[in-house]
C-alpha cells in the first residue's frame, strides 16, 4: 500500500520539482507562470471539465446515491463551515476564506483518486472520482471563482475609501468565465441523458488532459518565485486536509450509523491530498499564492504518512 501511494503522489510532487528546477534554471519566471495559468483556466481545465462530466453520464452520476450524499456533505459542508470559520471568526478577507476553503475541503481526487482508490475499491472507483470531480467542478470551483470575484474592492492608501464593486456584475462576469459556466453546463447536457462518444471525447482531452501537468509545472515555477514557507497557516491547511476533516466526516457517520463500505470510500476519499486548483485561483487572483502553493507542497508529503494510517485505522 505505501508503494500505491508513492505511484499515486510521486508524480506530483516530480512535476512540482521539475517546474522549480525550470525556474531555478531560469528557463521559466513568474510571467511564463501567468501565461500557463491563462491557458489552463481559460481553455485547458474548462476542456478538461466539460468532456470529462459529459462522458461520465447520467447513470453514473444516479448510482450509490449514499456515497455521492456523503461525498458531497464532505466536500460542500466543509467547504462551507471552513469559510464561515475564515471569514466571520478569523475576519479573513472573503477571497482568502474561499481560497482556504477550497484548499481544505477539496482533495485531489482526479489526479490521485484512480490509482489510489482503484487499488482499495476496484469496482467503485470510477463512481468515486466521477462524484467527487463533479463536485468540486460544478459546485466548489463557481462557488470560490464568485466569491474570488465579489471580493473586488479597492482600498485607497490616501482616503481609506473603499470601492465596492456591483455584486449582481460582478457575479454575472465570474459565470462568463469558462471554468464556472462550461461544468455547468456539461451537467445539464448529462442530466439530459446527452453523452459523448469515445471519438469525440478526443476532441476535449487532447488538450484537457494536459491539464494537471501544465499546473503543477505552474506551481512549481511559483514556489521558486515565492519560496515555501511552512508557517502556522500552511500546517493548518495541511493538517486540516490530510487529518481533520476525514476524521470529522469518519465519525459523524459514524455516529448515524452509515454502512461501513460507504463510510470506507468517504472517508478514504475525503482523506486525499490538496488539489492543484486553489494554487491556481491564488496566483491568478494575487492572493496568499505563497500560503497556497506550500499547503499543495507540504500535503504531498504528508499525505503518504496520514493515507496510511487512514488505511490501517479503517482496516481496508
Amino acid at each position: 500500500m505505501i508503494l500505491v501511494l508513492i505511484s499515486a503522489l510521486l508524480p506530483i510532487i516530480v512535476t512540482l520539482c521539475l517546474g522549480y528546477f525550470s525556474g531555478a534554471r531560469k528557463d521559466f519566471g513568474e510571467s511564463h507562470s501567468k501565461i500557463l495559468n491563462k491557458l489552463i483556466m481559460s481553455y485547458s481545465l474548462p476542456m478538461s471539465l466539460f468532456g470529462g462530466i459529459l462522458a461520465t453520464g447520467r447513470k453514473v452520476i444516479f448510482e450509490n446515491i449514499p456515497v455521492a450524499i456523503w461525498i458531497f456533505i464532505g466536500m460542500v459542508g466543509g467547504y462551507l463551515i471552513v469559510f464561515s470559520i475564515c471569514k466571520f471568526i478569523l475576519k479573513n478577507s472573503t477571497s482568502l476564506s474561499a481560497l482556504r476553503s477550497l484548499t481544505i475541503s477539496g482533495p485531489a481526487i482526479p489526479f490521485v483518486g484512480p490509482t489510489l482508490l482503484g487499488s482499495l475499491f476496484p469496482t467503485e472507483t470510477s463512481l468515486i472520482v466521477a462524484i467527487g470531480s463533479l463536485i468540486m467542478n460544478v459546485v466548489q470551483v463557481p462557488l470560490t471563482v464568485i466569491l474570488l470575484s465579489t471580493d473586488s474592492y479597492e482600498l485607497s492608501v490616501n482616503n481609506k475609501n473603499r470601492k465596492i464593486n456591483n455584486l449582481g456584475l460582478d457575479i454575472i462576469s465570474a459565470f462568463k468565465k469558462p471554468v464556472v459556466w462550461a461544468p455547468i453546463f456539461a451537467l445539464i447536457l448529462s442530466l439530459f441523458g446527452i453523452t459523448l462518444s469515445p471519438i469525440w471525447q478526443k476532441n476535449f482531452s487532447v488538450l484537457g488532459g494536459a491539464t494537471g501537468g501544465m499546473a503543477l509545472f505552474s506551481i512549481g515555477i511559483i514556489l521558486y518565485v515565492k519560496k515555501p514557507k511552512l508557517n502556522l497557516a500552511v500546517w493548518m491547511n495541511t493538517l486540516s486536509r490530510t487529518v481533520f476533516v476525514p476524521l470529522v466526516i469518519f465519525l459523524v457517520m459514524m455516529f448515524f450509523k452509515v454502512d461501513r463500505s460507504v463510510i470506507n470510500m468517504t472517508t478514504m476519499t475525503m482523506g486525499i491530498t490538496v488539489a492543484a486548483i486553489s494554487t491556481i485561483f491564488a496566483n491568478q487572483y494575487k492572493v496568499a499564492e505563497q500560503e497556497m502553493a506550500s499547503t499543495l507542497f507540504l500535503s504531498n508529503i504528508i499525505s503518504i504518512f496520514s493515507m496510511g494510517l487512514i488505511i490501517v485505522f479503517l482496516k481496508i
